[in-house]
């Protein structure tokens, strides 16, 4: 009888360890079938980002990789239902960065990087529902082309001339005055 008490205890402990093993294993499992991102960008966007940020200066917030959705919206006036499917189509597209005023952090402009044609010849784009989304929303896209380099003037260049919104006029305290020329002697071309 006692041999038989033994039995029971050794296997009651067997029991146990396998128990346990089998947690600790499932454990290991949970926490090795997912793995940390160790950078928010790829390299080639951290290379572009490095020179948007060195384009824009203080003048911008910079965001990466904001989904569509979160920017464009259709109109409340009944007639969007093919707005809203054309949305639907875009749910899993983002914009590859974002720029906002630093003030009050409104939309200035969205940014994507695009691949260039690897035949060498320039081809056009292909047709592109957002950047028709865009234009219907009042939302500056600007495309830059990826590269293993980029010029942080031209950069700035195609910022500055999307995200004007309005003529550059020269304000007094009267009101508004236009430019003039005064000489055309003086006028350099």
């Amino acid at each position: 009888m006692n041999w038989l008490i033994l039995v029971g205890i050794a296997a009651l402990a067997a029991l146990v360890l396998l128990i346990r093993s089998s947690s600790k294993s499932s454990e290991k499992a949970r926490k090795s079938a997912y793995r940390k991102q160790d950078f928010l960008l790829s390299p080639e966007e951290r290379v572009f980002f490095l020179a948007l940020k060195q384009a824009v200066g203080e003048d911008y917030d910079i965001f990466a990789r904001i989904p569509v959705i979160e920017l464009i919206a259709p109109r409340d006036d009944g007639t969007s239902h093919s707005a809203q499917k054309t949305l639907d189509r875009m749910a899993d597209r983002c914009f590859d960065f974002v720029l906002c005023d630093k003030t009050d952090l409104s939309v200035a402009c969205a940014l994507e990087l695009h691949e260039h044609a690897l035949s060498g010849k320039r081809q056009a784009a292909p047709a592109d529902p957002l950047r028709a989304v865009c234009d219907a929303a009042g939302l500056p896209l600007v495309r830059i082309e990826a590269g293993p380099l980029y010029d942080a003037a031209e950069i700035k260049d195609a910022i500055a001339s999307a995200a004007r919104k309005e003529p550059l006029f020269l304000t007094e305290s009267d009101g508004r005055k236009e430019p003039r020329i005064s000489s055309i002697e003086d006028l350099e071309l």
